[in-house]
Formats: C-alpha cells, sequence, structure tokens
C-alpha cells in the first residue's frame, strides 16, 4: 500500500509539472505575454516565410540605457544582439524585403522631443539577429536618425534593390519648409547601406541642389 502511495504521489506531481509548463508556453506564445519582454520593450511576430517561417521578435531595454533585440528561435531557444542608439523605448516595424528575398526588422524609437532612429537586422543561417551597417566615408554607425523625422525606402539607383534615404531640417535656411535628404544605397554583397549622396530639398518634394 505504502509503495503504492508513493507511486501515485510522483505519477501526480509529474502530471502536475507537465500542465504547468504546457500552461506556460501556451500563455506566452498563444495569448503573447512572454515574460521576457516586461513593461520595458516591444514584442511582434514576424513572417520571414521561406524556411525560417514566423519568428517573434522582442525589443529589451535594462538599467543604464542597455537595450537588446532578441528573436525567439523556438519554445525555450532565444538569440539576442545588443541595439544601440534607442533611449528608453523602441517599436519594432514591419518587414523590409530588400528586393532578393532578404527580409529586414526595422526598429524604430524617438530620440528627443523630434528627432527618430532606425535599425535594421537580418536573421543569419542560426536565427540570430545580425546588425545592418550604415556606412558613410570612414565612419561606421548602426542606427541612422531623422530630425524630420522622415524616411523613405525605395530604389534610389535602379538595382532592384531597396535603398534607404533621411531627411533634415536645413537650418540654414528655412527649417520648416527647406531640408537636406542623405541617400544611403543598399549593398547585397556587404549586407550594408552606403552613402551614395545628399540632396537639398523642399517640403513640396522639389530637389534644387545635389552636393
Amino acid at each position: 500500500m505504502i509503495r503504492k502511495s508513493a507511486f501515485k504521489t510522483i505519477y501526480l506531481f509529474f502530471f502536475l509539472v507537465v500542465i504547468m509548463i504546457i500552461g506556460y508556453f501556451l500563455y506566452s506564445n498563444i495569448v503573447g505575454a512572454d515574460p521576457i519582454v516586461g513593461e520595458t520593450g516591444d514584442s511582434r511576430i514576424l513572417d520571414f516565410a521561406g524556411n525560417i517561417g514566423k519568428k517573434q521578435i522582442f525589443v529589451k531595454f535594462h538599467a543604464k540605457g542597455n537595450s537588446e533585440i532578441i528573436v525567439k528561435k523556438s519554445l525555450s531557444s532565444y538569440c539576442s544582439q545588443k541595439l544601440s542608439g534607442f533611449e528608453d523605448s523602441a517599436k519594432i516595424g514591419s518587414l523590409i524585403n530588400t528586393g532578393n528575398d532578404l527580409k529586414l526588422i526595422e526598429i524604430s524609437g524617438f530620440v528627443g522631443v523630434h528627432s527618430e532612429n532606425r535599425a535594421y537586422y537580418l536573421l543569419g543561417d542560426d536565427l540570430c539577429p545580425k546588425p545592418i551597417i550604415f556606412v558613410k566615408k570612414d565612419m561606421i554607425v548602426y542606427n541612422i536618425y531623422s530630425d524630420q523625422p522622415s524616411f523613405k525606402l525605395q530604389d534610389f539607383d535602379g538595382d532592384g534593390f531597396v535603398d534607404l534615404a533621411t531627411e533634415y531640417r536645413n537650418y540654414d535656411k528655412n527649417p520648416l519648409i527647406d531640408g537636406i535628404r542623405e541617400i544611403y544605397l543598399y549593398n547585397p554583397q556587404k549586407q550594408s547601406f552606403g552613402y551614395n549622396r545628399s540632396e537639398f530639398y523642399q517640403q513640396e518634394g522639389t530637389n534644387s541642389e545635389i552636393k
């Protein structure tokens, strides 16, 4: 009798543990309340299609201004990368298709009163987030900002790949009307955005000069 009673107790304990584990994964994956985000981040399920499929992406902020982007690879496996250039919040945007079936994760967040920062990440073969760098002359950065704020994603050089332009107010003229647009072309081999040119423009959309 004692042996049977002990067996029932062990069986009941094991059954409760299984129920708790199943409940946790249902809560975190179906309800979408994964505790990894907490109250200072964002979470979104993005569909990469192909062999990757749908993945849950997080941005999480820690003390002292540290932050990270996290990819949920499986029910219990995560992979993270440092997220720089953001203050205390950021949002996960839509996937950006660069033109070769490679999709970039867009992260955006306000900096100061009017400016907005953006960063882009791709998923490597290990499903870990890899930052897309911005190269301007000898300077390399991992995010880019606009004080309009205004960003344009389009193919500026006609090579079939999506490029990026950031717009800034021109304080040498009328900042409410005049602006400067910096154009970065996407390099599929280096998987980076490289600075190409700047041009003056007005809010009506008339370019006046290239520098």
